[in-house]
């Protein structure tokens, strides 16, 4: 029961770090114009999404509640809280570092919770898929810096 109740509590962890991220990752959908940019966020908060589904199942399947943030963003979310002012610059580059912040922060929130507990063969395996589908969209974000960078895409 004691190790049920430990690894519902590093998934409810790991369900915030995903509600947080899917929260910015919509918020920058509904400021950006560029249908790139749109497509970006929207696969972004998708992919967030379904890590939210999956980690929830888990928990519930585990005997546990998930456990959601009551307000939209915690305080030390700080990387997506300037979102809005990098938006408004229209500079695509800085606008995809501070994105690669946060897949950043969240790759490593996910090893460091991998590294620290032992879970069950199938959580392990969902948890080591949701951080690799992370250091995917770390490509991608390099991807589309290059394509802004080139002047292949335009902000606006």
């Amino acid at each position: 029961m004691k190790k049920s109740k430990q690894i519902n509590a590093q998934l409810n962890k790991l369900l915030i770090v995903n509600y947080e991220a899917e929260i910015i990752f919509l918020r920058a959908l509904d400021q950006v114009e560029n249908s790139v940019l749109k497509n970006f966020f929207r696969v972004s908060g998708y992919e967030r999404n379904q890590f939210i589904k999956n980690l929830d199942s888990n928990i519930r399947q585990n005997g546990g509640i998930p456990t959601y943030p009551e307000h939209s963003l915690s305080s030390n979310r700080e990387l997506g809280s300037n979102l809005r002012e990098i938006i408004a610059t229209k500079n695509e580059r800085l606008l995809f570092t501070e994105i690669g912040k946060i897949q950043m922060t969240d790759i490593e929130k996910y090893q460091k919770t991998l590294d620290k507990f032992d879970f069950p063969e199938g959580i392990e395996l969902l948890l080591k898929k949701h951080k690799n589908t992370l250091v995917n969209s770390l490509y991608s974000i390099e991807v589309h810096k290059d394509l802004f960078a080139k002047n292949l895409v335009s902000f606006e």
